[in-house]
């Protein structure tokens, strides 16, 4: 359990990590508003799910692409600079795109690939000052489950801000209200203390004449980790969608929001709990063992079928969400050089993100000549396959760390 002195109100008092931490949820605030803002938008401007639909993945597909290279460039010339540029990038790109709404296809193609582009990484470089203000062991530990559990809670409110603005006002102050947390979050963010002590490899490197820092994907146990990630992204993707789907199957609406609260909700209270644990086991084998009982939750739950089987999966799935994102956040902590520690952890959002896209799909194409349980089911025994392929590596592997 957790020690006096690494509660997570003693976290939160660490010297400056306030100052950097509630900016960097201000800042992914706008990450998990501006899609559904846009999607309201777009559709109330011209009437298609078609044409916001392919707006939206465009900017998706553009900020997947863009990941590591973003993270790549902070490594090297430091926070301040790299993140103010794509903080205001981005802000101005969603602006454009409210004000360039009922434009032509192609301009907002464009301005949707420089929006994906822009999106400041601020979890990633959020967890590199976690990394730079707590030392290894239960402290750190503990600020990745606040970090993790924020971000759940960011994306579990943001979609309902989004709503009740486009409801209340109209979907175009929703799209400004996204562009005004990512301009004043990366503000704040990157005039914290902690942020402005990032200066880069580059300049630490021509300061102390050492070698670069040697890519995350080139350090020993590591791409099996970032490949184990896909799974759990794998359920993720279909949660989102079959939610929805299983709405509908029981003519029930509302029951989407609530099997999707349930989720992000569960998954909260699983980094909490996670965080305050102090396991033994390498983090490769908790890795291992959170993914399958994820695979199973989401799969029993579906063969079984019905709306009480589809919260209680729902529910329960959650709950190991948030300290699989934690023990890949540690791994890509404890695996790489610290040059490239966001980098690092940009692979694993990228893995997961990948995951969640394959899921979606998958799920989409077996939903209708089946079922949204049976699709579920189906689905997480892709889930399970990768991490069957990864095990035999994650088992045997370097010892990367504990959580002591």
């Amino acid at each position: 359990m957790s020690s006096p002195s690494h509660t997570y109100t003693t976290v939160l008092r660490t010297p400056h990590v306030a100052r950097s931490f509630l900016p960097s949820i201000l800042g992914r605030l706008s990450l998990a508003t501006s899609g559904l803002a846009l999607v309201l938008l777009l559709e109330h401007s011209s009437g298609s799910f078609a044409i916001a639909g392919a707006i939206t993945a465009v900017l998706g597909i553009a900020n997947v692409v863009a990941t590591p290279i973003r993270a790549r460039l902070i490594d090297r010339h430091g926070q301040t600079r790299v993140l103010a540029a794509l903080g205001l990038t981005h802000a101005a790109s969603l602006v454009a795109l409210g004000v360039l709404v009922d434009a032509g296809l192609p301009t907002l193609v464009v301005v949707a690939l420089i929006s994906g582009a822009s999106s400041p990484p601020f979890g990633a470089s959020m967890r590199v000052l976690w990394s730079t203000a707590l030392p290894a062991g239960p402290g750190r530990s503990r600020g990745f489950s606040l970090d993790a559990v924020a971000e759940e809670v960011t994306f579990a409110i943001g979609p309902l801000l989004v709503a009740l603005l486009a409801v209340l006002v109209e979907p175009f102050t929703s799209l400004m209200f996204s562009a005004g947390c990512v301009a004043l979050g990366t503000l704040l963010f990157v005039l914290s203390p902690l942020s402005r002590r990032q200066l880069g490899s580059r300049e630490h490197g021509a300061e102390a004449g050492t070698s670069r820092a040697r890519s995350p994907l080139r350090s020993p146990g590591f791409p099996v980790v970032v490949v184990a990630m896909i799974a759990p992204g794998i359920i993720l993707g279909c949660i989102e969608i079959a939610a929805p789907a299983i709405a509908r199957t029981e003519s029930h609406t509302m029951l989407a929001g609530i099997l999707l609260a349930l989720f992000a909700g569960a998954s909260a209270v699983g980094g909490l709990l996670y965080g305050r644990l102090s396991l033994r086991p390498r983090l490769e084998r908790q890795l291992l063992a959170l993914v399958i009982l994820l695979v199973i939750a989401s799969a029993v739950s579906g063969l079984i079928g019905g709306t009480l089987a589809a919260l209680i999966g729902f529910a329960v799935s959650g709950l190991f969400l948030a300290p699989l994102l934690i023990l890949g956040y540690l791994a890509a902590d404890a695996r790489t050089d610290p040059r490239v520690r966001t980098e690092a952890s940009s692979w694993i959002n990228t893995a997961v993100n990948l995951g969640a896209s394959l899921g979606a799909a998958l799920f989409g194409a077996l939903v209708d000549p089946t079922s949204p349980g049976i699709a579920l089911a189906l689905s997480a025994a892709l889930a399970l396959a990768i991490a069957l392929v990864c095990a035999p590596r994650l088992l045997g592997g370097q010892r990367i760390g504990t959580n002591s």
